[in-house]
This record gives structure tokens, sequence and C-alpha cells, in this order.
């Protein structure tokens, strides 16, 4: 039986960045003959990146640029066929090579199959960082470092595929141009399992490194930080608070949810009740988990939540005294949010009052305020 993902169209409802268009197949990453036989592959997909940011598609519609080994463009096949050698080696190390490589799934189509049972076409990220040192030099890549290059701004206009594709990719080459040494010995590492885990190099047994010498989870994995965002909303729905960041944000008055990071040995609901009490002073312990969304700047999840409050004048009573990270917070009136959504055309913002804006469709945010303003609506037809 044959293993494929069904691509189709992003069902609605899925976070921005949360698309998911490729089977992962994680148990063949550590597969070295699939890793071999997939980057020689002629329907493989390389989403090449320079210096840790994607290419922009060279075609009319914005996405991020996707190339074959013999793309007309630019043919990777050279330099694929050097880095073969290197896999799972200290060579790969971009230090040594002058790129990271990662593999991300198999895409439904295309003519590639593995043991008859997985097809689809192969997709990898690769970044290129080279220098006068490293075995891929500058002169290798020709118009890659010419080419335009994405930022935050064209990824959020993207369509919610194309940005997925883009997190997935980013997410994994942050990592792994970041962490390039081992926290257990100070030694180098380098990748393995198609640049998904990260090896220590020391191969000194006299030394005793706890990651490398330990029985389970012996090399490092991909970080992601989970961030808890809360919508804090009166019980009834009638009301939300929102708020402002002393941070600047675009050159609009934006108010939003509350978000921090989670805390070693902390819940994601205890996460949230900290925060919100943190930042406003409200009193909330009722949280419910709505949605999740990845976040790419830099690895984040965001876990989205609501917290619900009692109207007694105690617990929902703003106090912006202790962390001081807020320059606001307010309660507004849910039916004047609602109006603004009804408003809202799809841009980056919703325009709430001419002096007040709230997060665009692409932000999670955006989808907790929008939970709270359905339940409120919900709550009035059942009246």
């Amino acid at each position: 039986m044959s293993t494929a993902v069904s691509t189709g169209a992003v069902r609605a409802g899925v976070a921005f960045f949360g698309a998911e268009s490729l089977n992962r197949v994680s148990f063949l990453r550590n597969d070295l003959e699939f890793v071999r036989s997939s980057l020689e592959h002629a329907s493989t997909v390389f989403i090449p990146f320079v210096q840790g940011e994607a290419i922009l598609s060279r075609g009319n519609e914005l996405g991020i640029c996707e190339l074959k080994l013999q793309d007309e463009w630019f043919s990777l096949r050279p330099i694929v066929d050097r880095l073969l050698p290197l896999l799972n080696t200290e060579a790969a190390r971009v230090q040594e090579s002058g790129a990271n490589l990662t593999f991300l799934g198999l895409k439904e189509g295309g003519d590639f199959s593995y043991k008859s049972q997985y097809r689809g076409s192969p997709y990898y990220a690769i970044d290129f960082r080279p220098s006068s040192t490293t075995l891929i030099q500058s002169k290798d890549l020709g118009p890659l470092l010419q080419a335009p290059q994405a930022n935050r701004t064209s990824v959020l206009e993207m369509t919610n595929a194309q940005a997925s594709l883009y997190s997935h990719a980013r997410m994994y080459l942050d990592w792994l141009a970041k962490y390039n040494y081992c926290p257990g010995c100070g030694s180098v590492m380098y990748p393995v399992d198609a640049g998904t885990k990260m090896q220590c190099g020391n191969k000194d047994k006299n030394v005793h490194c706890n990651v490398r010498d330990a029985r389970v989870n012996n090399v490092c994995f991909p970080r992601t930080d989970p961030v808890v965002i809360v919508a804090i909303a009166t019980r009834d729905y009638s009301k939300i608070c929102l708020a402002r960041s002393k941070r600047r944000v675009h050159d609009t008055v934006l108010y939003s949810t509350i978000a921090g990071f989670m805390e070693p040995a902390e819940t994601v609901e205890n996460a949230c009740s900290r925060e919100i009490w943190e930042e406003t002073g409200i009193k909330c312990h009722d949280i419910n988990l709505v949605s999740t969304q990845p976040w790419p700047y830099p690895v984040n999840l965001m876990v989205g939540c609501v917290g619900l409050v009692d109207a007694n004048g105690t617990d929902d009573k703003i106090d912006l005294t202790h962390d001081e990270e807020l320059m606001d917070a307010q309660w507004f009136s849910t039916q004047d949010v609602v109006e603004a959504l009804d408003k809202y055309n799809g841009t980056a913002v919703v325009q709430f009052r001419e002096d007040i804006t709230f997060p665009g469709k692409t932000a999670i945010a955006h989808q907790l305020i929008r939970f709270v303003c359905d339940k409120y609506k919900r709550s009035l037809a059942s009246l």
C-alpha cells in the first residue's frame, strides 16, 4: 500500500503558517539510502535560502522559490553532488560545507518511490552560507545571490500553503544555523538524519558528555519555544480585554491579546493565568485551549486560549503595575468589536476606531478575538 499525503486545498480554519502539505515521513530521515536516493531524484524540490532567508519565486504569484536539480535558471546538481558524500559527517557542518540542508517531506505527485511504498516529490530546504573557506563558495551560487529575498511583510502576503512551507523550512534552517556546539561538552555538532537532528562530534570516550552518552535522546533536536496567547473575556462574552504593548508595532496603535513564553514545569493553563495577572492584574483561572499556530520568528508555537473572568469588580480589575510591560489595557464592548470585524476587508490590521486597530487575519490573536465575538453572537441568538 503506498503512502502519500493528500494536498488539496487548505481547509478553512487552519492557522496561518499551520497548513501541512507534506507527509513528513519522519521515520525515513535516518535511512541513509532513502536520503541519498531522494536527493538525487529528478522530481525532488529544493527551497533555497541565502544567509537564513528564502528566495522569492520568479513567477507572477508571490511565493517562495522552488528549484529542481536541473532547473533552467540555476542547476543545483553540481552542489548536491558535492554535498552527498558529506551526509552524517562533521564535514557537513555549515562552517565547512557552506550549506545547511534539511528534509521536509514528501508531497503527493511526482514519480519518486521508495521501497514501492512511499511515493511523492521529496522536498528539501537548503540554506547557503558560503565563505572563503567552505566547500560551497559564492562563485558556485550564481544568480541565487542576486535574487530578491522574502521578508516578513512579503511572507504574510503569501497564500497559507506557501507561508506554511516557508515556516517549516525556516524553523529547521534557523536551528541548524544557531546551534553548532554540544550543550553537554562543548564539542562541535554536525547534522544527521537529513538535517533534522544534531550529533555531538566528541570522539574521546574518556571525556564524558551527557548528551552523547545518554541512553536515550543522545542527539539534539530542533528547538520550538511555546508561547501562550490568550484572549480575556467576561463569562458572558459581552466584554473583551485587549492591551497595547510598549513595543512599537507598525505605525499604528495596536491593541491585542496577552502573550508570553511558557516557563519550565508550567502547564498551559497556569502560564495563561500567570501572564494575565502579571501583565493586566486581572485574576483569571478558567482557561480554555482554542487553537495553535507555528510562528517562524524565530521558532515559536503559539498556544491560543481564551480566559473567562467573573465581572465582579475585583477579578476583572485592571492593574498594570506588576510587570509594567503594557502601555495600556482596556475592557472593550464585544458588540463594538463585532461591528469592526464585520467591516474588516482582510488587510494587515482591523480598523476599530480611528485611533485603534486590532491584529489582522494572519495572527492567531485575530482568530482568538473572532472566537470571543462568535461566542458572544451565539449567546445573543440563544436568548
